[in-house]
């Protein structure tokens, strides 16, 4: 269904006919968004966030271009800045935990965010943006991070080559044009804690205007060892003319992060030890640094059309060394492991894009145009990958740490020099066409040309040489049935050329999906809205991994339900609550897993979080407390449902106060994290690879304004 190839063919006549277009807000839009179309004409922010709310207003997504959320034909939603700072959100996984339908994934130990979005992701499928440029497999801080964005569903459209679940874009905080300056710090109850400074504002009369952040955490695992350091440089210049802007930003992050597997199952369960219990060695780690360079000049051509062309450039340099968990007896708990080691990860992508947008009339018809180019080149590299020998020598019931160390003399040749590399180039074009008030079309579609070449070993031996092209077209329909209420249904297709496994060097086939979404949006005021969408995905060679072996599962499917309500209920109460079903199915495979429900998707979440603002006097300043509970159910913790993850159920809680000491610009907040200290297992990548919840953690932060 919706696969014509002409679906977009009539879009690019109204190029044609640029004609005049004052922009009126249409007379059944709220009063609220009327106030927030005109406040912003051009913008090089991706969302619209009103200052300490819990919703977005508008996103740039899913179209490139700032549309309302009630005229947004697809699923976006947004973490914002308010509640990073009120749950203190200092990582990715945290954020994602408060959207719904999205669970973790396999996270490499703890050194690679991966995520499960409408059943299907993974730690490498490159769903991770920061201001619309992907990134390099990795753990994201959220110190430079203003909001965080989902876009749910197909987003091949503008992103190009992408997981049907959706993508992740972090939106990082920008140069402002007032002086604003702020030194933060925060303890915590598990040992160690981090530090930020971030300055920015103008540049004496030069019309620039530069943020500088700087951050450095040093944190304890509450696991028998390891700690996770990181320091961040984040400068940023930005320019903005009559009709023009411009913004160049460089981050720098080094790290040396605990690598940690878990724990491992025995008799279909988690092994009964305790949870600080682990099974490699201190030398278990992840150590290297990432660079990040994004560049974007936006120029007016008229009243009703601008360019912008975008340039993003990110490497991620590093090696790891771990005790691998091969097996476990589960008569007597004897414990086979392995010293491994991967020396010389090169990671890259290389990002340019061309876009035009703008509004054009045919026939008094509005129509919202987005036309563009992007190239973009992904390299995979690793140097030398040592493997060690097996040995069968602890017991998980009595482990001692120090036995196993790494073989320097264990290169394994065939293994390293591995390389994998994807070069893209794709033309696109959407059309946002309104037929009236109430009826908008959306026609779209991406035309894009792949090159995939990989290999490995000494001598390199080529195992990947090919190259391809696909459409992928993309459909909407989305009717005002009120001014406050719309309906909408949309269709979009998405593409991924797989690599190779890591372990056994076979090239794997491309992944190639397809999602629809039927969904309706209210506004029940200004400041609170409601969001419920239903979907269904089909996707063809689901790359799978257990225990580090990957392949592909012919074909699976995921179906479901998801619903948001976020905003003010009053002045002084914030509120957000999610809550998604999620059935996943393998619809055919070689292997015997026809049937199988997809590793890690739980059938059902739900959260809920409530802030307050207390009512007190002057001398007391301001007081804000909330807390909230997000519950995950069961998942399945392999590809072939030999054992399950138990549901669990955390809560959270904080309280802030903004002083009456030094102009009211000192805050200080209390967070409570697994307030009752819940034991739980949020995902898997295989038997011996189940990683452990973090238990209760109360932290203290202050941070200074001035």
């Amino acid at each position: 269904m919706f696969r014509s190839r002409t679906i977009a063919l009539l879009s690019p006549l109204l190029l044609l006919n640029p004609l005049p277009y004052a922009y009126a807000q249409q007379t059944n839009e709220t009063a609220s968004e009327t106030v927030s179309e005109t406040l912003i004409v051009t913008s090089d922010r991706l969302t619209d966030v009103a200052p300490q709310s819990y919703r977005a207003q508008r996103s740039s997504l899913a179209s490139k271009q700032p549309v309302s959320f009630l005229e947004e034909a697809r699923t976006v939603e947004t973490v914002t800045a308010q509640v990073m700072a009120d749950h203190n959100i200092d990582s990715l996984t945290e954020a994602m935990a408060m959207v719904a339908g999205v669970t973790e994934g396999n996270n490499m130990g703890g050194t690679e965010d991966g995520f499960i979005k409408r059943g299907f992701g993974s730690n490498s499928d490159g769903s991770t943006l920061i201001d619309g440029i992907r990134q390099p497999r990795g753990t994201f801080s959220m110190a430079t991070v203003d909001h965080v964005e989902v876009l749910k569903g197909p987003a091949s459209l503008f992103q190009g080559q992408q997981d049907p679940g959706g993508v992740i874009n972090l939106v990082t905080k920008r140069p402002e044009y007032e002086w604003q300056r702020e030194i933060s710090a925060e303890a915590t109850s598990l040992g160690g804690g981090n530090a930020s400074v971030d300055v920015t504002g103008p540049l004496a009369d030069t019309g620039l205007a530069f943020r500088f952040i700087v951050h450095h955490e040093d944190e304890d695992s509450f696991r028998a060892f390891g700690n996770n350091r990181r320091t961040i440089v984040a400068p940023s210049l930005r320019w903005e003319g009559s009709d023009s802007r411009a913004q160049i930003s460089y981050e720098y992050r080094d790290y040396d992060l605990d690598l940690d597997r878990g724990t491992v199952i025995v008799d279909g369960e988690p092994a009964k030890v305790p949870n600080d219990r682990r099974f490699d060695e201190p030398w278990s780690r992840v150590f290297g640094h990432d660079e990040a360079v994004t560049a974007w000049w936006e120029q007016d051509i008229n009243d009703n059309w601008s360019t912008r062309l975008t340039y993003g450039w990110n490497r991620r340099q590093y090696s790891d060394g771990q005790p691998r968990v091969l097996r476990v007896n589960e008569d007597t708990g004897a414990l086979t492991r392995r010293a491994d080691a991967n020396y010389g990860f090169d990671r890259r992508v290389q990002y340019t894009a061309w876009d035009t947008t703008g509004t054009a009339t045919l026939a008094d018809m509005r129509h919202d145009l987005t036309v563009g180019i992007d190239h973009e080149r992904r390299r995979d590299y690793v140097g030398d990958v040592y493997r060690g020998s097996a040995v069968t020598d602890q017991n998980i019931y009595d482990i001692s740490y120090g036995g196993l160390n790494l073989d320097r003399d264990r290169l394994n040749t065939s293994r390293s020099n591995r390389l994998d590399e994807i070069n893209t180039t794709g033309v696109y074009l959407n059309d946002r066409w309104h037929f009236n008030d109430r009826w908008t079309l959306g026609l779209g579609g991406r035309y894009t040309r792949y090159e995939q070449f990989g290999g490995r070993g000494r001598p390199f031996v080529t195992a990947t040489n090919i190259s391809d092209d696909i459409f992928l077209p993309s459909v909407s329909l989305l009717h005002r049935l009120t001014p406050d209420t719309s309906v909408y249904t949309s269709y979009s297709e998405a593409f991924v050329p797989n690599g190779a496994d890591s372990d056994t060097g076979k090239t794997l086939d491309p992944e190639h999906s397809m999602g629809s979404e039927i969904g309706v949006k209210h506004l029940w005021n200004d400041q609170l809205s409601l969001a419920a969408a239903l979907f269904d995905i089909r996707k063809e060679n689901v790359a799978v991994s257990d225990n580090g072996v990957t392949r592909t599962v012919g074909e699976a499917g995921s179906r479901g339900v998801e619903l948001t309500v976020s905003g003010q209920l009053t002045d002084q109460l914030s509120l957000l609550g999610a809550y998604a079903y999620t059935d996943t199915e393998v619809l055919k495979d070689t292997e015997g897993t026809e049937g199988n429900r997809l590793t890690n998707a739980a059938r059902h979440t739900a959260s809920l979080y409530l802030a307050h603002d207390l009512n007190t006097g002057p001398e007391m300043g301001n007081w804000r407390l909330g807390g909230g509970v997000r519950y995950v159910g069961e998942r399945e913790g392999d590809a072939d449902n030999s054992f399950q993850l138990d549901a669990y159920t955390v809560a959270d809680a904080f309280i802030g106060w903004d002083t009456p000491w030094m102009d009211d610009n000192l805050h200080l907040q209390l967070n409570a994290k697994n307030l009752f200290d819940t034991t739980y297992y949020p995902s898997s990548g295989g038997s011996t690879r189940v990683v452990v919840g973090d238990p209760l953690e109360i932290s203290l932060q202050a941070s200074v304004k001035f």
